[in-house]
């Protein structure tokens, strides 16, 4: 079962396996705590304990990989829900707010706002609901004392050991919002700015960073070049072997493209069977020197294995070299230095 279910993990985000690995931290938790409470002689608490651990391996085991395959994690959230408030409770009745179990209620009020899987009403209720049951437990704590008494030094122990397992929660909490804003953000990113089949930039992207970023960079004395890159004859690729095999010769030139260039060089999808390279301070030379070596390594390679196919490009480059040249005038030159190369016979570099 186990097995099956780290199987299932390998294929699932950061949110899910997160929440499979802290279920499985917090049984071991409760664990620890049978271990204490057998030592300090406290069998109320060892029963609670063992209710908790029984409430983590049926998380774990009878309902995870149901959890899995439908993507609602309600009943593992609410479970584990009453099982903090349950344990938070039961421990500050019998040892009193001084031992610090009261500090694991706080945590719970942070995580509604992070777990993006929640409906705003599930969200309110479980807020609400700890804010009440945290009221609760404070009152109770400040108005009867501690139904077993222990050694000062012990609940001293259990004090500071609740209050940095709940610092740790936090924590690791805050880092999972982190991390999982972050994953989104790159997935919103892609999602605006790349093409979703070969996973460059899209036309929308080069757009945007030529208006911010290359237009800014001439007041520091930074020219740019672009090179229009078609492939020749694309369309008799798909008449013979079909569409997907013509998708899979523009991934394959794509990541040909992204491995012989530098990073810093935009290259981007800009249409069908053509694409965009933007480079930064290179002159006409150069250019011509990294288009030639780009064509030359294309036509070597064979980018569909099975079928051993081969393609050849035809490359059209203009490079600026005015103040006030915008954009759409570098690129119609680059378009017309492009065309050129198709007209005498394509598979060759032409800079205007």
């Amino acid at each position: 079962m186990l097995l099956e279910i780290l199987k299932k993990l390998e294929n699932e985000n950061f949110y899910w396996n997160l929440g499979f690995y802290a279920l499985i931290l917090a049984g071991a938790v409760h664990l620890f705590f049978i271990l204490l409470f057998l030592f300090l002689n406290i069998p109320q608490l060892i029963l609670v304990n063992i209710v908790s651990v029984l409430v983590y391996l049926y998380c774990i085991f009878g309902l995870a990989l149901k959890t899995l395959e439908s993507k609602d994690d309600s009943l593992i959230g609410w479970l584990v829900y009453i099982e903090l408030i349950g344990h938070a409770l039961v421990a500050t009745y019998f040892l009193g707010l001084e031992s610090g179990f009261q500090y694991y209620m706080y945590t719970l009020i942070f995580i509604p706002f992070f777990v993006w899987t929640y409906k705003p009403i599930i969200r309110m209720l479980r807020v609400v609901g700890v804010i009440v049951f945290a009221l609760v437990i404070e009152y109770w704590g400040r108005t009867h004392g501690a139904l077993i008494e222990l050694a000062s030094s012990y609940i001293e122990f259990l004090h500071y050991m609740n209050l940095t397992l709940a610092f740790v929660i936090v924590s690791g909490i805050s880092y999972f919002h982190t991390v999982n804003a972050n994953m989104y953000q790159k997935l919103l990113f892609n999602q605006s700015n790349k093409d979703p089949l070969t996973n460059l930039f899209n036309r929308r992207y080069v757009d945007d960073v030529y208006e911010k970023n290359i237009i800014s960079s001439k007041n520091k004395n930074i020219t740019f070049s672009l090179l229009l890159i078609d492939i020749d004859f694309f369309k008799k690729i798909n008449d013979k072997y079909g569409h997907k095999c013509g998708d899979n010769v523009l991934i394959q030139l794509s990541k040909l493209l992204n491995q012989h260039l530098r990073e810093s060089t935009i290259v981007s999808r800009w249409g069908g069977e053509e694409f965009l390279v933007i480079l930064e301070n290179t002159n006409k030379d150069a250019l011509l020197y990294i288009g030639e070596r780009l064509r030359s390594i294309i036509e070597k390679s064979t980018l569909v294995e099975e079928k051993g196919i081969k393609i050849t490009i035809t490359l059209g480059g203009a490079v600026s070299t005015k103040e006030d040249e915008t954009f759409e005038m570098l690129l119609a030159r680059a378009d017309r230095a492009l065309y050129k190369g198709k007209e005498n016979g394509r598979n060759q570099v032409n800079i205007d």
